[in-house]
């Protein structure tokens, strides 16, 4: 006690102290950040840290770069930028997905672009294809260049862009097996991302490409929605009532339809005087008894030009609404969901509130045509019920003298990987990373650990994942927020 308290030894006793206090703050931060990851891996090399993974050799996932105590546990913005600035100077792009939050741009030299959408929901489906032009147009001007997208948890949203881009390139042509891929890249259980409206987003943007399609907003009207098997809120049934949205509006809300029987086979709810919906449309359903406040109990996002004809139109395939062509009847159209298609209902995975044959089906008809000049008929207000589309570009475009990447119809296709077994499969994506110069940036170690080092490309594909093994922990936060600056902007 009398050496600590010795003038000559309190600087060595202090330093002492203050290096076993660092060190628990440390393992402390460690703990916290590999909770807040979850079961994504995180890059461990070079003495980083990070929430960040390498998807294929120019592209990463990360989580959002944060300051202040927010870095301790998240990715430390000065952190992010001495790994981008060490491994990829004067060659990297940042692509922050959020809504809720930003930093300042020069952290990055100002090499920060926003396609902003909010947390826990799809991007509304104008917002894609710019996206993928501007990453793809990027990635085009130096074989060096990278980029690096996020959100705030670097999982869900920014998975939804990364594989729409995915499928924009012709890498994969199948939407799920560029989820698959994903998955198995950003994290360790394959879950990347879960939520069945995100995922359908990326089975639209996929649609488009494999058909040729270029999208237009299509008008339709709602006449219904029908339950096939009752919820089981209320001693085993419900009193339903639900509210419909286009963006921040809400342009219906229906009235409390109660006593359902427990055990009923189905119910329809019908719409007197039938809604006009079009483009991205959020479908939010609530329990709501007597004397007692609401719940929540799924929502669903969908887009008016994917709903589908109600038969077959030309005795082949059944065709969506953005293809069909114009005619001189209404026509009456439906969507049919499953109980693994509606987001939080696909999480009960015991069946406790809903039925595994739970679906849910909107009814729709197109508009009734009127005559045009006399004689032609035409369907009113039904501006995408044709082949021949153009695409609607998000207002504000990127900049002034900002050049944007080729159309669907001259995207450069590479050969899809191979169909005939996921080891081909996986072996046609390896060439393909090595042979495109676009790839074929640096000559990194495919380990196939847990580092979220540049290994992604060279990862064995094995089968789809099931819905039915979704993540039961969402990684962001849980919101109801509407919709908020979507427009494109280059920072």
């Amino acid at each position: 006690m009398e050496d600590c308290l010795n003038i000559d030894n309190i600087g060595k006793y202090g330093v002492t102290v203050l290096y076993g206090y660092m060190k628990k703050t440390m393992m402390a931060a460690n703990k916290i950040r590999q909770l807040v990851s979850k079961n994504k891996r995180r890059y461990k090399e070079d003495g980083f840290d990070l929430d960040l993974t390498y998807i294929y050799p120019n592209i990463i996932a990360m989580g959002f770069p944060a300051e202040s105590m927010e870095g301790v546990y998240r990715n430390n913005i000065n952190d992010v930028v001495r790994f981008l600035d060490q491994r990829h100077k004067d060659h990297y792009r940042v692509y922050n997905l959020c809504t809720e939050r930003s930093y300042d741009p020069t952290k990055f030299h100002k090499r920060v672009v926003c396609y902003p959408f909010e947390d826990h929901n799809p991007p509304r489906l104008e917002l894609i294809k710019p996206f993928c032009e501007d990453l793809d147009d990027w990635l085009r001007k130096d074989r060096n260049n990278i980029a690096a997208i996020h959100c705030k948890a670097g999982k869900g949203r920014t998975g939804v862009m990364i594989c729409a881009y995915l499928l924009h390139r012709n890498l994969f042509t199948d939407y799920n097996q560029a989820l698959l891929h994903y998955g198995q890249t950003r994290t360790r259980d394959e879950k990347g991302v879960t939520i069945p409206s995100q995922r359908r987003y990326v089975w639209y943007y996929g649609y488009l490409i494999e058909r040729r399609l270029q999208y237009k907003p299509v008008t339709l009207l709602l006449t219904g929605i029908e339950f096939i098997k009752v919820p089981m809120y209320n001693g085993g049934t419900c009193s339903p009532m639900f509210d419909v949205y286009q963006l921040k509006v809400k342009v219906y809300s229906s009235r409390v339809y109660e006593d359902l029987k427990k055990g009923q086979e189905s119910v329809f709810m019908g719409i007197e005087s039938s809604v006009p919906l079009c483009g991205d449309i959020r479908v939010v359903f609530h329990n709501k008894p007597r004397m007692k406040g609401k719940e929540k109990m799924f929502q669903f996002w969908f887009n008016t030009f994917f709903v589908n004809v109600d038969g077959p139109t030309n005795g082949t395939k059944t065709l969506c609404a953005g293809e069909m062509c114009v005619s001189e009847q209404s026509r009456t159209l439906y969507m049919a969901l499953l109980k693994d298609d509606l987001d939080k209902a696909n999480k009960d995975k015991s069946h406790k509130l809903f039925s595994p044959n739970f679906q849910v089906k909107l009814h729709f008809k197109t508009p009734d045509p009127e005559p045009k000049n006399g004689t032609e008929l035409i369907p009113n207000n039904v501006t995408g019920l044709t082949t021949s589309l153009s695409i609607l570009t998000v207002p504000s475009a990127i900049g002034p003298g900002y050049s944007r990447s080729p159309t669907f119809d001259n995207i450069p296709r590479h050969p899809p990987p191979s169909s005939s077994s996921t080891m081909d499969q996986a072996h046609s994506l390896s060439e393909l990373t090595l042979k495109d110069p676009m790839y074929r940036l640096h000559d990194h170690k495919n380990t196939g650990s847990d580092s979220g080092s540049p290994a992604g490309s060279n990862e064995r594909l094995t089968d789809p994942l099931s819905e039915n093994d979704q993540d039961d922990n969402l990684s962001d936060t849980d919101t109801d927020d509407e919709w908020d600056g979507l427009e494109t902007t280059l920072v």
